[in-house]
């Protein structure tokens, strides 16, 4: 059976300013004190991307850390310390002690903070449906670290959190690679036909083992929450949670997400990681064929092995008329097969630098610009999208079998854990539904 024609209007439309990576701002467009005024930020999850993020908002705007959220004392102490020495470096105030929340539901008070007018979240993903929903119907900002979940429910609930509050405050996705230099200056190439139809393309994503943080002594909830990179439900497994970067660049260069996927996966050398159960346990690797429409195919490989001797990362696009290359340790480049008559063009193009770390900051600006302007992005559907591509691909490696996007949607998968998490903080009932 033919596969159903995607439609592009929601990747043309979330493109349009998520693939700019700027935001002109006008002055007449500044609403009330919030134009003239730094904008408070919680942070919900104080493990090592959430002191990344936070030094970068503290580098690239003008933003006060006021509220910090985590399950684990050490890191809401950690956390402080290192971000009120950043914030005090720059002639910002400290994070006070009062707004230090601990516990597994303590970003219920974090988001009705009224020092709080942009929630950070980066606690594993999957809790991030929840910790969206709760920020945004406090009626606070957000900046979401990719994926936006770790099922296709928890997608479907991103994307209609998405709808209903679309123009009330801004919902930020963190794929940094659209705000690029030298990614934006090779895909507005590639959507003005400078290498003509695509036809296959080959990504990959090739990176080191990460480092447990399991202790002797800790409980096995303790360890698993502290090792959640290595749990596929918490954290959707490598490609998800990691590999996203990559297939978003694919899904913005060819205006859609794939049909269908068929892969492989497999855990090689990665045998056991404390607290994390062995039916949780995240491949190490994963190979797999992707089907957009018009039958362009897109290989992606990827691994996370230790002791390995080699990483890179990056995407190749092969078209009618030439082909581009990206790769994280150089400049985005266009290639051309054959220059038209007349062209005054070299047969390579030099698109830009590839600086992602550059380009998180400048993600961040455009969100804080935004809303001092009163101009309310939307990237929700963008993530969700995206992050229903990687599951795509996990799916398919998980079953061993082609997944269309059709059965994905229609599957209703649902980790749905059941965690007691009262051990690690404030007592109380908890439902953790991704």
């Amino acid at each position: 059976m033919a596969e159903k024609s995607v439609s592009r209007r929601n990747f043309v439309k979330t493109g349009a300013v998520a693939g700019a990576g700027l935001l002109i701002v006008s002055p007449e467009t500044a609403f009330g004190s919030v134009a003239n005024s730094s904008l408070g930020l919680g942070i919900i999850g104080c493990g090592g991307r959430g002191n990344y993020d936070g030094g970068e908002f503290l580098n690239n705007t003008d933003v006060r850390v006021t509220a910090l959220m985590d399950v684990f004392e050490d890191r809401l102490q950690s956390t402080r310390a290192n971000l009120s020495k950043q914030s005090e470096a720059k002639g910002r105030p400290a994070v006070p002690e009062a707004n230090l929340f601990k516990g597994h539901k303590a970003y219920e008070k974090l988001v009705q903070s009224k020092d709080v007018d942009l929630v950070l979240v980066t606690s594993p993903p999957y809790f991030h449906p929840d910790h969206l929903e709760a920020a945004v119907s406090a009626g606070k900002h957000v900046y979401l670290e990719k994926p936006v979940a770790t099922d296709v429910t928890g997608c479907l609930k991103v994307k209609n959190i998405g709808k209903k509050y679309d123009g009330k405050v801004s919902m930020h996705v963190g794929l940094q690679k659209r705000y690029d230099v030298g990614y934006r200056g090779m895909v507005e190439r590639i959507h003005r036909g400078e290498i003509g139809d695509i036809i296959l393309g080959q990504t990959f994503y090739y990176t080191n083992d990460l480092g447990r943080q399991n202790k002797p002594g800790m409980s096995d909830l303790e360890a698993r929450i502290r090792n959640w990179v290595f749990d596929r439900a918490l954290s959707g497994d490598i490609l998800v949670e990691q590999n996203i970067h990559i297939l978003d660049i694919v899904n913005w260069a060819l205006k859609s997400h794939p049909v269908k996927a068929t892969g492989t996966t497999g855990r090689a050398l990665r045998k056991e990681v404390g607290g994390v159960p062995a039916d949780y346990l995240c491949s190490d690797h994963f190979i797999l064929t992707y089907t957009y429409p018009g039958d362009v195919h897109i290989s992606f490989n990827s691994n996370q092995f230790k002791n390995r001797g080699y990483r890179q990362s990056g995407e190749r696009f092969f078209g009618t008329k030439g082909a581009s290359d990206s790769l994280q340790s150089g400049p985005a480049t266009i290639n051309y097969n054959q220059l038209e008559e007349g062209q005054k063009v070299a047969d390579k193009v030099d698109c830009g630098k590839v600086d992602l770390h550059a380009a998180v900051g400048t993600k961040m600006k455009v969100l804080v610009d935004g809303i001092k302007s009163g101009s309310f992005q939307n990237e929700c559907d963008l993530g969700a999208e995206t992050t229903l591509t990687t599951i795509l691909g996990r799916m398919a490696a998980y079953k061993g079998q082609e997944v269309s996007w059709d059965k994905m949607m229609k599957s209703g998968e649902n980790w749905n854990l059941k965690l007691n998490l009262d051990s690690l903080g404030n007592g109380g009932a908890v439902s953790m539904k991704g």
